[in-house]
């Protein structure tokens, strides 16, 4: 059985912003030289997401929309209220959407459909330019 556990740093806008990360997932399971299992892949931050999404301006757009709705920015966090810090909603988007995925590996590949990109989502209004993302494949 291989292992292979890596951090990846991606260099981000400040404010929300979301990132296709599957040439660099891929490329990690490509690394470990797994052909069979799986990899999962997690945000090094509660205020982030990963997730999949067909990775194009209509959906990107869409699903902003659709968390400005269920989680605005704007509006009133106790979270923010205690620590000043105005990232209530990226708290509350990344419990809802979630920190982490698992993928399978088929034949040393993700097994992604070609519309299916596997995505990092900023959702803090702050400068933190630098990110980390963690992995971990496991396998034969």
């Amino acid at each position: 059985m291989i292992v292979l556990t890596k951090k990846l740093v991606f260099h981000m806008p400040a404010g929300h912003a979301v990132r296709n990360i599957t040439s660099d997932i891929q490329q990690v399971v490509e690394e470990s030289g797994v052909q069979n299992g799986q990899i999962t892949v997690q945000a090094g931050r509660s205020v982030c997401v990963i997730t999949t999404l067909e990775y194009e301006p209509g959906c990107i757009y869409d699903l902003e929309q659709a968390l400005k709705k269920i989680a605005p920015q704007k509006a009133f966090y106790e979270h923010s209220k205690r620590w000043n810090d105005d990232n209530g909603h990226a708290h509350v988007r990344s419990a809802i959407m979630g920190p982490s995925e698992t993928f399978v590996i088929m034949n040393g590949a993700l097994c992604v459909e070609p519309w299916q990109q596997i995505i990092f989502c900023d959702y803090c209004p702050n400068d933190h330019p630098q990110w980390e993302v963690f992995t971990s494949v496991i396998g034969e």
